[in-house]
């Protein structure tokens, strides 16, 4: 009995040992860490939404604003805040301490604004959205954003150098207040190309070309609701192309006028715009708006169909799919008439 109780003591006194000494080791490189890096010098790093803490903290390791990567990314752990690290635009002075910088990181970037880029603008809107940010002025980010240079550098393969509709990547930014717009629109220009790249091969079903493919995903992009819907429209558009028959996008309509309408009215029909795809054959010049990547999947893999012809069907935003004309009308006279009945209701 008296053996057993020796044995539990000395067991008792060595995991106290053990766990002492674990603290001990953690609270003296906590001290050491705390102490500015020797090698820090003045910088700003960008720690964007998705960064892992890992990313952020060889980020930091490469900055030399921490000693150490993995102790950093340990100590966060411990403190329990690996979590709650905001992404933003960082100033470090060089002589912050280990509990300024994860302080700093906890809080956000002061100077650091979030904007974002809904699917389906234009790039008169994007650019409205980024003057009433204080991010830079309209004017400037559609000159700096229309540059051919930049825009000819950017997408270097291309045959022809594209226009800057519909080429913003709609997304959540982080910007300084007062960034430059050469800045602003290569950033957003190449984070574009980088998706095109990712989802788009070179060529596209029925031949179409990256370009030819961005302008068909912000025709789907303007006409679905439902992700769901996004492959059966790509696949009406290509059968259209495939028939040579006009693509009849009531969103094309609506951007050759400029303007908003719920109802598009027979005379709307007939505005004369290489933007209007119930008068001219093929795809219109440019993309009509900006578009995210569940429209950019639909145009490289859209759904094999016969379908040429698709209605809304007043339900949460989906669309009725048809093969004939005949199947057409009888979709559009039942949403009309669902949405008589609505009405009187």
């Amino acid at each position: 009995m008296m053996k057993s109780l020796k044995i539990a003591i000395i067991m008792a006194f060595l995991l106290f040992a053990l766990v002492s000494g674990f603290f001990y080791s953690l609270w003296s490189w906590v001290c050491d860490a705390s102490k500015a890096n020797d090698k820090a010098t003045p910088c700003n790093i960008q720690i964007i939404q998705g960064f892992t803490t890992k990313k952020i903290a060889n980020l930091l390791k490469e900055n030399n604003i921490i000693k150490s990567s993995l102790l950093f990314r340990v100590y966060i752990r411990f403190l329990a805040v690996d979590q709650n690290l905001k992404p933003g635009y960082y100033s470090f002075t060089g002589k912050e301490n280990l509990a300024e910088v994860i302080n700093l990181l906890l809080n956000g970037s002061q100077s650091t604004i979030s904007v974002t880029i809904p699917e389906g603008t234009t790039l008169k809107e994007v650019a409205k959205i980024l003057q009433e940010s204080s991010i830079c002025s309209a004017d400037d980010f559609i000159e700096s954003v229309s540059d051919p240079g930049r825009l000819g550098k950017v997408f270097s393969n291309w045959e022809l150098i594209p226009q800057p509709e519909g080429l913003i990547f709609p997304d959540t930014y982080f910007f300084q207040r007062n960034t430059s717009a050469d800045k602003v629109a290569e950033r957003m220009l190449k984070l574009m190309r980088h998706h095109i790249d990712k989802i788009f091969p070179s060529t596209l079903p029925n031949g179409l070309n990256q370009y030819e493919g961005c302008i068909l995903a912000s025709i789907v992009e303007k006409e679905a609701v439902l992700d769901k819907d996004r492959p059966l429209i790509a696949s009406v558009f290509y059968n259209r192309l495939n028939k040579h028959m006009k693509l009849e996008s009531c969103a094309t309509v609506l951007y050759a006028l400029g303007t908003h309408k719920q109802r598009i009215l027979y005379e709307d029909l007939k505005i004369e715009s290489p933007y209007n795809t119930y008068l001219k054959l093929g795809l219109p010049p440019t993309p009509i708006s900006n578009f995210g990547t569940a429209s950019m999947k639909a145009v490289a893999n859209p759904a094999k169909t016969d379908y040429l012809f698709f209605v809304v069907n007043g339900q949460n935003g989906g669309h009725n799919f048809s093969k004939t004309v005949d199947e057409h009308n009888k979709n559009k006279k039942e949403y009309f008439d669902l949405r008589k009945q609505k009405a009187e209701n």
